[in-house]
């Protein structure tokens, strides 16, 4: 899981400092349905990423209920 998390922000990371650094004269190809793709896995990383949060809040508060 450690390894997925980070070729995940390897390449968000990667994207995102290509895009900051790409020529402003060139037009970027806009492909059919690219948004849709993009909205798509938008959703499933905000999701992945909630459901990771609650179960570690969860873990969290199961171990500090065990110290009492």
């Amino acid at each position: 899981m450690k390894k997925f998390i980070n070729k995940l922000i390897q390449k968000l990371i990667k994207k995102s400092v290509s895009d900051a650094v790409s020529n402003p004269d060139v037009e970027p190809v806009v492909v059919p349905g690219d948004d849709a793709k993009k909205n798509l896995w938008k959703f499933i990383l905000q999701t992945l990423i909630s459901i990771l949060t609650a179960i570690l809040t969860a873990l969290g508060a199961t171990s500090c209920m065990g110290l009492h």
